[in-house]
């Protein structure tokens, strides 16, 4: 019966050339929206569920009380000495990961006349361990197996060396003042889309411990630059155990209040000053206020919000589906009439018609598959992500489209086949049967797909106007013609005055000024406070030198310029 069915279906669409392609046509543009944007949430709400250890993984935080009334801080850069203590204090802790994310681009060197640029990355021997990346070469157990070993993925090594069987290659890395020789020890996989943690090389952070910076850290409590991540016991109760979480604050920063009490800072004593937090790894993506590790961290409401457009989009499909097929079906009336006189049950011309519709949204399932597979690129583009076409990866997707197939085959066929199926064969053999025209059913159909129309076109123009306002306003200094040069890792007191002489001289230069960062997303940012009428105050420093603000353009509104004989400046 079901292979009948599907025959009359095929027929049928074969007959009626151009309205089914109509309606195929329209209804996949409506799916391949929806299937991007279903990627695009999957992706955001699945990050790290990769790791098979991710439901005992947990990043550490501390939560300070805030200051003059306002709400609590976090961090998530802790101390070197944080993971050690943690496994050492809590029988739960199993493994600790001290991460140093890539401070910029280090200088990398792969042969005497090649210099480049990576991002290098250090962490403890225990990350591949813990966290499930692939391996394409060496194993997670021997990734780490000597002090100056690192890890690439495929994609750097192809970069840097031109292929990715790479195990054993020699890499230099500047590491303070001088050039370190790293031999690579393994290869990985891309780090998947929906990582919280990224990186491009990796390195043993037992190294860093070893360098000058790392061995004023080891035991410093006051310096905090890393993320630090535990993995605990199947079933362990520390994440919610607050007191024993506020004891171990108290045992390593036991003067912590007091310090805070002569500062002037006042606090509510019902609850500690300061403590330790343990966040859920699958949470740490779609928690904004502790931020993102190593790829930033994006609001839940603003998955929602992408996927009720999405839905509006798929929505406007399916009226536009049901309204032409009212039309396509309105001409197979004596078909039904025939089919009645005959013995057909209204059952039957149900389930054949939404047979039909199902059929129609499986076509347009797939060709909706085929376009969202051409647009991913330039969503990528659209969204700042790396997002791949694989079912693999999200295998969720498999069973939301086998719904949406099916929910939108009924949405889109159930009014055509209950009002068809409901004709009386003598009326309609007497052709007194009319389908179709103006009724309150279509006229609200007509109506609601118009107003999400407009919805939408509205939201779009406003979008692009705010988009025009951001490129367009003035940001408070010069954009154009202006160059910055990343000079980390060199001598800059040697360097800096030198370059600067010797770019004076080009006339095509009009200044030259230095700072301690640079400006835009990735360049990082110095951060500190003070007491002002009773209330404390953030504020965010950024040094730069006497000619700073007039090669960027920048207009004093008060005061005046620094003056390199006024030290106090």
């Amino acid at each position: 019966m079901l292979k009948h069915y599907f025959k009359v279906a095929l027929r049928s669409m074969k007959k009626q050339k151009v309205p089914a392609f109509i309606n195929i046509i329209g209804l996949s543009l409506g799916i391949a929206c929806f299937i991007l944007f279903l990627f695009y949430a999957v992706n955001e709400l699945s990050f790290d569920s990769f790791n098979k250890n991710a439901s005992n993984i947990y990043r550490v935080y501390a939560q300070f009380q805030g200051r003059g009334g306002e709400g609590d801080d976090y961090s998530t850069y802790h101390p070197m000495p944080l993971g050690p203590a943690l496994k050492r204090d809590f029988p739960d802790v199993e493994n600790y990961i001290r991460l140093r994310d890539s401070w910029g681009e280090s200088f990398v060197r792969i042969s005497d006349n090649d210099v480049r640029r990576v991002k290098v990355s250090y962490a403890d021997p225990e990350l591949f361990t813990v966290f499930s990346f692939k391996f394409i070469y060496g194993t997670p157990q021997k990734a780490f197996e000597n002090l100056q070993s690192i890890v690439l993925t495929q994609s750097k090594a192809k970069e840097l060396f031109g292929t990715d069987n790479v195990i054993g290659r020699t890499i230099e890395i500047k590491t303070e003042d001088a050039f370190q020789p790293f031999t690579v020890s393994a290869v990985t996989e891309g780090v998947p889309s929906n990582s919280s943690i990224s990186y491009d090389a990796v390195c043993n952070f037992h190294y860093f411990e070893t360098t000058k910076y790392g061995q004023g850290s080891v035991n410093e409590w006051y310096r905090s630059f890393l993320q630090t991540f535990v993995q605990l016991k199947s079933g362990s109760g520390l994440p919610g155990d607050v007191k024993k979480l506020a004891a171990f604050r108290r045992k390593y920063y036991p003067d912590e209040e007091q310090e805070m009490a002569k500062a002037g800072f006042k606090w509510n004593h019902s609850r500690p000053i300061a403590t330790y937090g343990l966040q859920s790894l699958r949470a740490v993506h779609t928690d904004a206020k502790l931020g993102g590790v190593t790829v930033e961290s994006v609001q839940p409401k603003t998955i929602w919000i992408l996927l009720s457009i999405a839905a509006g989009l798929l929505l406007i499909a399916c009226i536009n589906f049901t309204t032409l097929a009212i039309g396509r079906f309105a001409g197979r009336a004596k078909e039904v009439g025939v089919r009645k006189v005959i013995g057909g049950e209204r059952r039957q011309l149900i389930f054949q018609f939404l047979s039909e519709a199902i059929l129609l949204s499986v076509f347009s399932a797939l060709l909706g598959l085929a376009i969202a597979r051409f647009l991913l690129p330039y969503f990528n583009q659209l969204s700042g992500r790396q997002l791949i076409f694989s079912f693999a990866l999200y295998p969720k997707i498999i069973w939301m489209l086998i719904g949406l197939i099916l929910i939108v085959g009924l949405l889109a066929g159930s009014y055509p086949a209950l009002i068809l199926s409901g004709f009386k064969p003598v009326e309609v053999l007497k052709r007194k049967i009319h389908v179709g025209g103006s009724n309150l059913f279509t006229r609200s159909l007509i109506t609601l797909q118009f107003a999400l129309s407009i919805g939408l076109v509205i939201s779009t123009i406003i979008i692009l106007q705010q988009t025009k306002y951001m490129s367009s306003k003035n940001p408070g200094f010069n954009k154009d013609n202006v160059v910055m040069i990343d000079a980390a890792d060199i001598d800059t007191k040697k360097i800096y005055p030198l370059f600067k002489q010797a770019l004076a001289h080009n006339t095509n230069i009009v200044g030259v000024a230095g700072a301690d960062l640079g400006l835009g997303e990735g360049e990082g940012w110095s951060k500190s406070g003070f007491e002002y009428n009773g209330k404390h105050k953030d504020v965010f420093e950024f040094f730069i030198d006497n000619d700073y603000l007039k090669v960027m353009g920048m207009q004093l509104i008060e005061g005046r310029n620094f003056n390199s004989n006024i030290s106090s400046d």
